[in-house]
């Protein structure tokens, strides 16, 4: 079983007053590479055991801030939810949202305002991409509800422990 709940996300613009504070066109860049391409290096690099596995299973840790209604476009919709969607094309979906952003020009491509939140979106995507890729193998996402943790400055209103 490979379970994946690694993350970064700028929550306030300071978390909480600890750090500085990190403008929106720096944020993308690590909290894609971080949260999906991370979390896709992962799990390129157990598949091999994985298929050894009598058992095999994917579980990601995903989030409702991931959800289809944060995009503004109808394409964007479309390309996340196509049923032929490859993990090239999604890669490049997530390179192109970094870049957009970078340029100041994610809103008028009706991207959201929310790096993680297109993170957890692509880690969702490709959760349905290798559960049709991999029928051999159990491929879900999970969320686990408003945790409370150093993430949400303890705000959360599930216990980690129940979450």
């Amino acid at each position: 079983v490979l379970v994946n709940n690694a993350a970064v996300c700028f929550n306030d613009p300071t978390l909480y007053g600890r750090v500085e504070h990190t403008p929106f066109e720096k944020q993308a860049g690590v909290t894609i590479e971080t949260n999906y391409f991370g979390t896709l290096g992962v799990i390129r690099s157990f598949l091999p055991l994985l298929k050894r596995s009598p058992s095999p299973r994917i579980i990601n840790v995903a989030s409702a801030a991931g959800r289809l209604t944060i995009l503004r476009s109808q394409n964007l919709v479309d390309a996340f939810t196509s049923d032929t969607l490859t993990v090239t094309e999604l890669s490049e979906l997530m390179r192109q949202f970094t870049s957009d952003v970078e340029g100041g020009v994610h809103a008028e491509k009706g991207w959201p305002n929310t790096c993680y939140g297109v993170s957890k979106l692509g880690l969702i995507a490709l959760t349905r991409i290798l559960a049709r890729e991999h029928p051999e193998m159990m491929v879900n996402s999970v969320d686990p509800g408003y945790c409370r943790t150093d993430q949400n400055n303890n705000r959360g209103t599930v216990d980690p422990s129940d979450g």
